[in-house]
């Protein structure tokens, strides 16, 4: 889910239990604080490490996300930090027992609305890597970032009521709930709509349109598929594996390919990888992708491109045996 609606979701539910506004900012706090892992996201840029050092990453465990929201409660909580983001935003925050706990609470919360939408979180890392999803919302939900925004522009406009407006959170959370059940629902008849197949379905940026991948042993089938009207809309077809020379040399460069942390965490974030293999003048150029991210790029708007493009593939480069990622 969008970071806007992590934070309203936690400031209104809040809100509505009454809580002080040390507590209630702790509570904030806590429900974006994993999201703010591109603190150490660029880490693995400079220093390429297998350690889920990615969005969605570490921050989104209940072991690490717990030191993580603790770290930026402290931060927060120091005068000289809390003097210049008053410039921005009201709050009050304080580093005490009471505060730790409901800082926790928050990043719970961030982390059960994640597990309701796609690519999910890895929970029990570091003891596993297993990314636990509940596929019901797409990771970005577009009409619940408009609702959070809307409704965030009407907190702005009545920010100088005294008392909160408890109708506010029934709205927010009955509208959750719709979206929901429209998801629920569609999932379920796009399940049945391909019973018997061997298929894996998630949500799309649509809020009726589902993604559907199949893998028949040699290639991945991606279809998109319409629970409003109950029918597919678009399929595309990749094959697991493409050689364009010798597949006993591109077994060797895949083999050196594979041992990258970039490539392990590559598969580790995919839905599917399929991979593209070509030599030339003894090198390998080595294309891993994921081929539902490739299908939903093809048949998405500019809108969500840039955001799917981080998750799509990577390319390596190997030559005498040593690879490295490549442009």
């Amino acid at each position: 889910m969008d970071f806007f609606s992590h934070a309203l979701l936690a400031y209104i539910l809040g809100s509505f239990l009454g809580l002080d506004k040390k507590l209630l900012a702790a509570l904030v706090l806590g429900g974006i604080a994993p999201d703010l892992d591109v603190l150490i996201a660029w880490i693995n840029n400079i220093y390429p490490t297998t350690f889920l050092l990615v969005h969605r990453g570490i921050t989104h465990t209940l072991f690490f996300g717990f030191f993580f929201a603790l770290l930026i409660l402290y931060l927060a909580s120091r005068e000289q930090i809390k003097s210049f983001l008053a410039r921005f935003i009201k709050f009050d925050l304080d580093f005490s027992a009471t505060s730790m706990a409901f800082v926790y609470a928050g990043v719970l919360l961030h982390l059960f609305v994640d597990y309701t939408t796609t690519r999910g979180v890895p929970l029990f890392y570091p003891w596993q890597a297993v990314r636990y999803s509940a596929n019901i919302f797409s990771q970005i939900e577009p009409i619940m970032l408009i609702a959070s925004l809307l409704v965030l522009a009407v907190l702005v406009r009545e920010r100088h009521r005294i008392k909160f407006n408890k109708n506010l959170f029934l709205v927010f959370l009955l509208f959750f709930l719709i979206v929901g059940g429209i998801r629920i629902e569609g999932k379920a008849a796009a399940e049945s709509f391909f019973n018997g197949q061997n298929v894996e379905i998630y949500p799309d940026s649509n809020l009726f349109s589902w993604a559907v991948l199949e893998n028949d042993g040699i290639q991945f089938l991606v279809y998109g598929y319409d629970s409003l009207n109950g029918k597919v809309t678009n399929s595309s077809a990749f094959a697991k594996i493409t050689v364009a020379s010798s597949i006993t040399e591109a077994k060797i460069a895949i083999d050196a390919a594979e041992r990258l942390p970039q490539v392990k965490l590559f598969r580790w974030r995919a839905y599917a990888v399929a991979i593209n293999a070509s030599s030339q003048n003894g090198s390998w150029d080595i294309d891993y992708y994921d081929p539902l991210v490739r299908a939903q790029m093809a048949n998405s708007g500019p809108v969500f491109r840039p955001a799917l493009k981080g998750y799509g593939s990577v390319r390596v480069r190997v030559e005498g045996g040593v690879a490295r990622v490549g442009e």
